[in-house]
């Protein structure tokens, strides 16, 4: 077995359009030509999370990404931007993450809900398109 890999990862909140709270959930995730939509609700509220264009996308359990939990919590909101140490760190380790090199610009940002979160690599922030319940 190789050598356990550890990060510490650093992140910004991204404004949403509501406050998470207890019923927070990511419900779908649509993957089209026409890019990423994310739809999270909550108890009085929910928005669609929308990326364009994009170059990778993960689905993870929230207990796959502890080392997340000191910054991004249900306390500080549920739309991040991972500017260090997140999954692009760690697919830049691999010396064919080809997209991670040949743009620059290239961002990673983190939905979470209460048991699943999405990591979603793209050059722009999200477009929020919200609704009420």
């Amino acid at each position: 077995m190789s050598e356990l890999i550890h990060l510490t990862p650093a992140v910004r909140v991204l404004a949403g359009p509501f406050q998470p709270d207890s019923a927070c959930e990511v419900v779908s995730i649509s993957y089209a030509a026409g890019g990423l939509t994310i739809r999270v609700e909550a108890a009085m509220a929910y928005t669609d999370v929308v990326f364009p264009s994009v170059w990778g996308f993960r689905v993870l359990d929230e207990l796959d990404l502890t080392e997340f939990w000191s910054q991004c919590s249900m306390k500080t909101g549920w739309l991040f931007e991972v500017t260090d140490g997140g999954w692009k760190a760690l697919e830049l380790q691999r010396a064919h993450f080809v997209s991670g090199r040949m743009y620059e610009d290239l961002r990673e940002f983190l939905v979470i809900g209460v048991d699943d979160c999405v990591s979603v690599l793209s050059k722009d922030e999200p477009q929020l398109q919200t609704a009420s319940s």
